[in-house]
Order: C-alpha cells, then structure tokens, then sequence
C-alpha cells in the first residue's frame, strides 16, 4: 500500500511543467567579430485563463466570506474586557486563601520543567513568562510632551538635547566623478529626551574627510548622531562607500534588545546544532529606493559582522565588493551607488536577515538625499521653498524601571542585561496568545496575536505544540489553563507597536517656524506602524498638572451635527475626534518615494474613517484619510504657515494600529480608559505620554506673514503645454500605462474608456493601454498572492501568526486550491527580465510586466519593490468595485498598500543601471542557513503519513524541495515593509535576468582529413555572467539551412565541431547565454522523492 502511495506521488510529481525557469536575454556574435546585441523575450508561466465570470464571481464572494469570517474572529476589546473580569473574580476567591497542592497529570509535567516557580509567585529574568496572568508588556515613562525642540539638518539645527541630523561630507577626490564616504557602525548612546538618561543605540558614523573649496580632503566629519549621517547626493553622480562594522565582538556583540533565534536567519546556520548560532552584529546598508546593481543593493545575504569576531559565518553568502575599489578586508565591505534617479528622500538602513527590524529599531538607518535639475529649477525660480524641514516619524517604547517588572517581570536585556535600566529601548519577547481555549469565552485578555493550535480551522503538524503550564494550579490559580503556547522565549511576534513618538530622534519634539511657507520631507521610518498625519491648533483650555498648557488638540464626540464637515467620523468612537472648527492648514503635496507627482496635490486634513458599508466586499477597510503613510512611504509636501501667526499646532495622528483593524491597546490618547485587565496602559494624562495621536507641537512665530503659497504657479508649471513640457515630464521617467490622472502632466488625451483606459476590472487577466508614445499595447497580468492571519498562513513550527507572499493560480474550479504561498527560503518565482535600452513597452526586449496582487488577508500592507519603481493601476474589490489611485499615489512608487479583499495592479519597467564594471550573478543555495540536499520541503513524505502537501509547484502541483544551487541573476527582494511581517515570511527574492556581453572575435579554422574532419572554433569571453555558450551552425549566410545548435559551458572559449568527411562550407555564430532561475528537474523521481 505505501508503495503504491509513493507511486502515485512520483507519476504526479512526472506531469509537472517546469515553471521556475526563465531564459534570459542572450547576445550573439557571428562572422570575423561582427556583433549584434539579439535578446530573447523573457517568457513567464503560462497558466490557464479565468473561467467564466458567474463562478469566478461565486468564488470571489465564497473566498470574500472567509475572509470577513476571520475579520468577524478578531477578539474584540470588550471579549477581553469580559475575561479579564472573570479572571480578577477567579483571583478574588483564592485570595487569603492558603496554599496547597494540586496535584494532576498536568501539573506533574509542569513541576518538571526547569525554572517552575510557585503559581502564586511573579515570575523574573530568565523564568518561563506566565502567558495568562501578566501583561507581558510593558510602557515608556510618563514623559513631558513638547519640551524639547526638533532636531534640525546640521550642526546649526541642534536642539536642546545637542542632537541633530549630521549631514555627510563627501569625499571627492578618491574617486573621479564619485562622492566617496567611509561609514562605521557603531554602538553609542543619546539622550532622546529630557526625562530620559541617554539610550543605548546602533548607528552610522563617517569617518572619513570631506573635501573642501580647495580639493583638500580637510572636512572633518560630524560625531555620531542618531539618524546620521545624511547622504545628499546629485543626480547621475555615483557615491561610493566603503562601509566598517565596528560593532563589539563576542558576547559583546550580542543585541540589547531580544532576538529570536527561531526566526530564520537569526539562529542556526547550515552547521546546525555542530555551531554557533549566526551572531547578533550582523549588518548591511541598503539604499531603501535606490537603483543600485545587484551587489550593493544590501539584501538579506549581504550582511558582514566585525573583524575579529570569532565565528564559522564571518560574512552572508551573497557578499560581493565592488570590482573598481580595494578589498577594504575583514569586517568591511563596499557599495556603489549610481543616483540614476529623479530628486526624491530615500533613506538606508539595515537588512540583514533574520534581524532586520531590530537592528532598525536599534537606530540603523539614516536620510538620503538626490538633488537633480528639475527640483534646483523650481527652488531658484521660487516656485517651492527652499528651506526644507526633514521630518523621520518613528515609534519606540522606553524601559521604565519603576513599572517594568509589574508588568514584563521576564525583561532581562537593556544596557545592563538582567537589571531593568530606564531609557533602554523595549521590544516585545513574549508570544502572547489571544486564545485561552479554557476560558469559557475562548479569550486571553492579555493576548496579542493569533496562535495557530487555538485557532479556527487550526494550524495542525506543527513541530513545537502547545506545552504543559508551570503555574498552573487549579486550586490556588483557577485561572491558569494546563497548558501554554509552545512559543520560543524570546519570541518575536506579528507586529510591534510602540507607544512614544519619534520625530528626527527626539521624542514629542517641538517646531518653532516663521508665518511662512516651508517644504517638509516626510519619511515614516516606524518597524510596523502607520502614520495618518493632520495638523491642528492646539487646545489652550487644557492643562497639565505640572501647568502646561497648548500640549493637546480640541476633541470632540464622533456623533453627528450640523457643524461636522463632510467625511468627517460620527462612529462614536472612543477619545472623540479633533474639532473640525481647529483645523489647520492643508498638506501640498508635490512628491513621494518615487519623486514629484504629475501635479500638486491638496491634502485636507482629515481624520481616518473606515469602509462601515457591509454589503461591499473591502468592508472594514480604511476609506478616508489625510496624508497617510505606511512604513517607507515618504511625502514631500509644502504647508503654508502664513495665516497661522502667534499660534500653535499639533501634529496629530490616528492611524488604526493594527492597520485597518484597530486594537485600542496601541491607541495611546488623553484620557484613554485604564486597560490594565487587558494589558493595557492605565491612561495617558494631559502633557504627558505615553501617546501616538498628538505627536509633535508647532509653534508659528508672531511675525508679519509672507504672502499665500502660490499654487496656482506652481502647478501650471507641473503641466504640459504646446510649448512647455511640465515638471514630471520632463524630470520623470515616462509612465508605463496612460490613464486620463496624467492628461495635464503629458498634454494629451489617454483613453478614458474600456477597452484600452489602463484600468483593469477584476474580471481581467490581461491589460489593454495607450503609451506615452501613443502605442496601443496589451500585456498578460501577473497573479500574485498575499495571505495573513489564516490557518494556512501560521508559521509551521510554533504555530504563530504569519504572512506570506504567493502566486495566485487563476480558477479552473470554484473551490480548488488557487493560492500557492512561498516563504523566503523558496526557489525564485519572480523572474524579470532587464529592459534593454531603446526598446517600446511590449516589444521583444522590454521586460515590462503587470501585476495582479490578490489579498486573501486581514491587514493593509505596504509592499516595497528593491531596485525598481512600480505605478499603481488601480484597486478593484472583489465586488468589482474599482478604486482608482488617490492622487497623491499617482506618478512612481516603490512602496504600495495593498489591502484585504481587493485586488492591486501594478506596472513594474525593470532596468539596471548603468555601471563602470561588469558583475556576476547571484548563485547560491535556495536557503544558505541550511546544508546543501536538505530538504526545504517534503510533500513526499508528508503524502505517505497521510497528511497535506507541504510545498506547491506554481501550477499547483505538490512537490518536494530540495535545498540545491539556484542563478538568481541580479538578486534583489520585494517585500511586506511592516519589518515584524517581512521578517515572518513575508519576503520573496526577486531574480532579475540580465543580458551577457556578447563574446567576440570569432575564428573558425578546419583542420584534418576524411572523417577526422573538424572546425575549430574560438571566440573571447567578453561576459561574467554567462551560464554557457550556444554555438549555432548553417549551411548558409542568413542561418536559415542547415540550423544546428551545440551547447558549451560558461567560461569557454573554444569548441571543436566535428564535421566528418565533407567539403561543405558551414557558417558560424555564437550566443552568450544566461539562464536565470530554478532549473531543478522537479518531475524527475530520482530528485523527487
């Protein structure tokens, strides 16, 4: 029987289509040398069309019910609220009460789990967290809000503090025509706010020179600094950097903030239980929106610890120097930064893999800069402020000894590991489920995050279970379940939201501006929290104990009234909403990630109201807002102070956290109830924090205004005319699909009907448009997946919360399996090609594709996309219902949010910049922590022990994989930029197929007699990324007769043709191939088993 079985695994596995291939672009030579440049058409996986719309409908509504089902199980404040009051009941009764023993089989176990302590005791440092009596968080000090000021661009914005944003001096007469730096890593500390002592941090320093008027590298670089130092580069000027991780080595090096080694990358390497664990000072730059080739792109593999530290993985596999420069040694590595791209704030920051979000929330980023033509234009000619104010909007949580051990008493790192130190940064250890299966509600009311074994349908065959509970005690602690999640300790969890705003490193600053217009540079550089921000004159009536006043923002009931604006809230929800009466001046926004708009864009502040309307699918979804940014996404904006003189504003915020759906544990506001049953903060007082809605304070001098923000000008000069080409045309690469949004910015008429308007309805599967050039063009539609939250999407050891990025599989039947997820260890399946210059947008050559990203989930996430930028299309529910951009999303993206229930289409035009240097690809092991021929994925075996496959081909056929070498060409990643999600799985590698240089010098000389006649030839090898060669062989000049083809390995420079005994004249060419992708044969049995 069992042979049988695998029979029928092994003839299954042989009808697979290999799908994980991509031919890449080829060059030929042919003749005494003559070249000509032939790419081949990068093909993707041809997959079955739509079935007919009434059972894609049927479907799309089945699958939408799944998905609201899920929404409708999130566990609700009140449920926690109602468990909470029977577990202060239950405690109630055992008070006074003596202890005893009781004694069963489960209480047996937990007794013999080391660290037990009695259920009546708080646990501590190093014992195992009690998951259902404790909080297991923790709250920041009751800072003062507003009594220190910004930190500025420079030395002379300092604030109070001393801190400032440290601007780079480049370096540039090392490198011709290049801005060199030398940049150290360094562990340091910073006082981030007058009630704090200084915290202890990691972060970027130069150390090198800059050079001065003179050509003299006499520019001695600014000391270390939060959030520094900041790179302003030009446009199409390299920068070069030569990069030195000068963390501490051994223990010295471990993290100050938890790290969990189950998350992959993060603990073993491919030694296994044989070595050490990968060490915590790892790190890596990666230039977040930066067009930079494959080798200083910064992804997860390209990460080097310190010289001297002794370990087994001293450097990630996919570590290359860039070929121009000097090996820097030990502990260093180079970068090659081409700024190929419009003006536009971008930023760089660590990626190493495994612990991405901590080194970040560390302090490893800081601000990057292009300047370019087109932006200096509108600067000189007045049209937009020069004086520019950068604003990075993050959120910490800070230790404060005096509460911590009440409500996290297991906290055992910081600046003084075991011993609780105020000011050290806090993160979150302990998985805490929200599921108690043995309280009658189902509920914890600690809980955070969904645990995949209490969950419905639950997450089966996971290797680590739930385990006995050691304070468990059903006599002295009824409230104690007998078991526990199986959770590591640490142990990350989904999402990590903080209580404390940080705005340029300084926590609650405070703004003081001229009545005037400023330009802003917004950057939300927050681990996993969004930011809705709106501004507001502050409440004078409102006072703080300690008699400050101007620290809070009017609110008033969310009920309906004459005097409420349009769209704003009456849901009654808790802490009101700002009074509409005190709102301030409008947002202008001019730019985002991907540089200016198509035109100025008026953002009105406006709180955030959600899609309450329960007969369209993307119900619960985020519906309006102000200027909203999730993690990454940047804003460039102009907000005109002048008719504000003599007042003060609040910078205020109140994006859901989790986003759409709110948890009101991280709301943190004025007045907010006491959530300690439930885990939560006992009330935020006026002045003081903790709080995430009144973020930063302005104060607008009293001074005679300058005139009104001309917005008129400026966005005449954003339009195209007759005569003039308008901002973004002529400073933006051209859009990939017209639509009538970019009428003005083009001075055209792009359709504004179907079939060829550039909008896709969710029926769709393929894209019909007008260019730029007036092409009309259709091209297939990618279907990519997101999955969050579900059963299927809980990570496969411990049962926690995941998320996961996959190829949706276009319906063959209502009900089959059409999403196939892939975590980050997975053979590639997106494969681009290069856009070769001079081609058109369909032509052979372009590797244009489209994008079709369903979300089977429950959050909002914001996709980013490594070194390409991305249009958005248009959303469309799956009602139907199309949502078109809003117009401040318009123009070039390279982080998008993607939302439940709805499905996002993207444009994607990939091409790598030009380099001075030629590069290899990346080859390495689909998952470089684990031996070559371990297997990844065993669908074989889990088939025999008669459960679910564990891993899908992209057409849906089980598979086994095998951990093996695999071309990933130019290798970068796209990923979910909530780092808790990106760093659960939710990250795939994008391989980018890159055409070889064509070999050249061609010979071909005949040699011997009769049947030991042969043709030798010989060529030069003029590529570093060929996989091999194919020599082609005709019988006439045109290779049209006779056409015969011979495969050569790469790195050949010669081939013998063995012609026998003819006098044929034979005619030869060459071709440089690079073949991208997965080339494992899956159907083969003797690979599959």
């Amino acid at each position: 029987m069992e042979r049988r079985r695998l029979e029928e695994c092994m003839e299954r596995r042989r009808l697979i289509v290999l799908l994980w291939i991509l031919v890449g672009a080829m060059a030929l030579v042919w003749g005494a040398g003559q070249v000509i440049a032939k790419p081949k058409e990068a093909t993707s996986p041809k997959l079955s069309p739509r079935i007919d719309d009434r059972a894609l409908a049927a479907e799309l509504k089945e699958r939408a019910q799944r998905v609201q089902k899920k929404r409708a199980a999130r566990i609700t404040q009140a449920q926690r609220e109602a468990a909470a009051e029977r577990l202060k009941a239950a405690r109630a009764k055992v008070a006074g009460k003596k202890k005893t023993a009781g004694i069963d089989g489960f209480v047996a176990a937990a007794l013999a789990m080391p660290r037990y302590k009695a259920a009546m005791t708080m646990p501590g440092p190093g014992d195992t967290p009690d998951y259902f009596g404790v909080a297991n968080w923790a709250y920041s000090p009751p800072l003062r809000k507003f009594v220190d000021t910004l930190p500025g661009l420079g030395s002379d914005n300092a604030n109070n503090l001393g801190q400032y944003l440290s601007v780079a001096k480049p370096d540039t007469s090392t490198y011709s025509g290049s801005d060199y730096y030398e940049i150290e890593l360094r562990q340091y500390t910073e006082q981030m706010h007058s009630d704090l002592p200084p915290t202890t941090l990691r972060g970027y320093v130069q150390v090198n020179n800059g050079t001065d008027a003179n050509g003299n590298n006499t520019l001695a670089p600014d000391p270390i600094h939060y959030l520094g130092p900041t790179i302003i580069a030009q446009k199409d000027r390299p920068v070069r950097i030569k990069f030195t991780n000068k963390l501490p080595t051994g223990a010295g090096g471990d993290l100050f903030i938890p790290v969990d080694t189950t998350v992959m990358g993060a603990g073993m390497g491919p030694l296994g239980m044989d070595g050490p664990n990968y060490t915590q000072n790892r790190a890596t730059l990666h230039l977040h929106g930066g067009k930079s080739p494959w080798i200083s792109d910064g992804t997860p593999h390209q990460w080097i610890t310190p010289a001297g530290e002794n370990t087994p993985y001293p450097k990630g596999v996919s570590v290359k120097n860039v070929p121009d420069m000097p090996d820097p040694g030990d502990g260093s590595m180079t970068f090659y930064y081409t700024n190929q791209q419009s003006a536009r704030f971008m930023f760089y920051h660590d990626h190493s893999y495994g612990i991405t979000r901590l080194n970040v929330y560390a302090g490893e980023a800081a601000g990057y800069l292009i300047e370019d033509p087109t932006e200096k234009q509108l600067v000189n000619e007045g049209l937009i402020p020069e004086e520019q104010i950068p604003l990075v909007i993050q959120d910490k949580t800070f230790v404060d000894s005096e509460t911590i051990g009440m409500t996290d008493p297991t906290w055992r790192w910081g600046s003084m590991p075991g011993m609780a130190m105020t000011g050290d940064l806090w993160m979150p250890h302990v998985y805490m489920s929200a599921q108690n299966p043995y309280d009658i509600s189902g509920v914890n009311p600690y809980g955070r995050w969904h645990y995949g074994p209490w969950f419905w349908p639950p997450t089966t065959n996971i290797t680590h279970g739930p385990i006995p509970n050691p304070y468990y005690d059903p006599v002295n602690a009824p409230w104690q379940p007998p078991e526990i999640p199986g959770t590591p300790h640490p142990s990350m969890g989904m999402e990590s939201f903080f209580d404390t705003p940080i705005i340029n490193g300084t926590a609650f600053p405070s703004l003081e501006v001229d009545p005037k217009s400023y330009r802003f540079r917004i950057l939300n550089a927050a681990n996993d929290r969004f930011w809705n921000l709106q501004l507001y004159e502050a409440d004078s009536s409102t006072v703080s104990e300690d008699s400050r006043t101007l620290t809070e923002v009017k609110m008033i009931p969310a009920a309906p009234c004459a005097e409420m604006p349009e769209n704003w809230p009456t849901d009654g929800r808790a802490g009101g909403v700002p009074n509409p009466a005190t709102v301030g001046p409008d947002w202008i926004q001019i730019g985002t990630e991907g540089g200016f708009l198509p035109a100025p864009t008026v953002v009105p502040n406006q709180p955030i109201t959600w899609n309450t309307d329960p007969t369209t699918f993307n119900f619960g979804n985020v519906q309006d807002h102000a200027l909203l940014l999730a993690p990454a996404e940047r804003a460039d904006v102009i907000v005109d102070f002048s008719k504000y003189a003599g007042k003060t504003l609040i910078l205020y915020n109140d994006a859901p956290a989790a986003f759409p759906a709110l948890d009101p544990r991280y709301d943190y506001y004025t007045g907010a109830p006491d959530m300690t049953d439930t885990g939560g903060h006992w009330g935020p007082k006026v002045g003081f924090g903790p709080n995430t809605r009144t973020i930063m304070q302005i104060k607008v001098a009293d001074a005679t205004p300058a005139d009104p923000f001309d917005l008129a000008s400026l966005e005449a000069e954003f339009a195209s005319t007759d005569t003039e080409t308008g901002v973004f045309e002529r400073g933006q690469d051209p859009i990939i699909v017209g639509q009538t949004a970019y009428n003005k910015a083009y001075n055209t008429e792009f359709p504004t009907s179907w079939p060829n308007w550039g909008i896709s309805r969710i029926q769709d599967n393929s894209l019909s448009f007008k260019t730029v050039a007036e092409d009309t063009v259709t091209l297939p539609m990618e279907p990519k997946a997101i999955q969050d939250e579900m059963g299927e999407a809980f990570d496969k050891d411990y049962g926690r919360m995941s998320g996961f990025l996959g190829l949706e599989i276009p319906f063959t039947a209502a009900g089959n399996q059409n999403f196939v997820l892939y975590p980050f260890p997975s053979p590639p399946v997106e494969i681009l090609s290069s856009t070769v210059d001079g081609t058109q947008i369909g032509e052979l050559g372009d590797g244009t594709q489209i994008w079709k990203i369903t979300h089977n989930g429950v959050d909002t996430h914001p996709i980013h996309f490594h070194l390409y930028d991305v249009q958005l299309i248009n959303r469309v529910g799956w009602d139907g219902a199309i949502r078109l951009p809003d117009e401040n999303e318009l123009g070039w993206k390279d982080t998008v949010r993607v939302s439940p229930l709805e499905d996002t289409i993207v444009a994607l035009r990939p091409k790598v910049p030009t380099i001075p240097f030629k590069l290899p690809n990346s080859v390495r092991l689909i998952d470089p922590t684990m031996p070559e021929g371990a297997f990844l994925a065993n669908s074989t075996q889990a088939e025999l022990d008669g459960l679910a496959p564990v891993a899908f081909a992209p057409n849906g056929e089980p598979i086994d994989i095998i951990n093996h070498y695999v071309n990933f060409g130019w290798e970068y990643v796209v990923h979910c930029h909530i780092l808790s999600h990106e760093e659960m799985d939710m990250m795939h590698a994008v391989a980018v197929a890159v055409a070889p240089d064509a070999p050249s010098n061609l010979t071909a000389i005949r040699i011997g007699n009769g049947a030991n006649r042969r043709v030798e030839l010989t060529w030069m090898d003029n590529s570093t990324n060929e996989t091999g060669f194919i020599v082609q062989r005709a019988t006439n000049a045109g290779f049209t007769a006779g056409l015969t083809a011979f495969s050569v390995g790469e790195n050949a420079t010669a081939y013998t043709d063995r012609i026998g005994n003819t006098n044929q004249t034979f005619y030869y060419r060459v071709y440089a191939s690079n073949v991208v992708g997965d080339t494992w044969d899956y159907s083969d049995p003797n690979l599959n088993e």
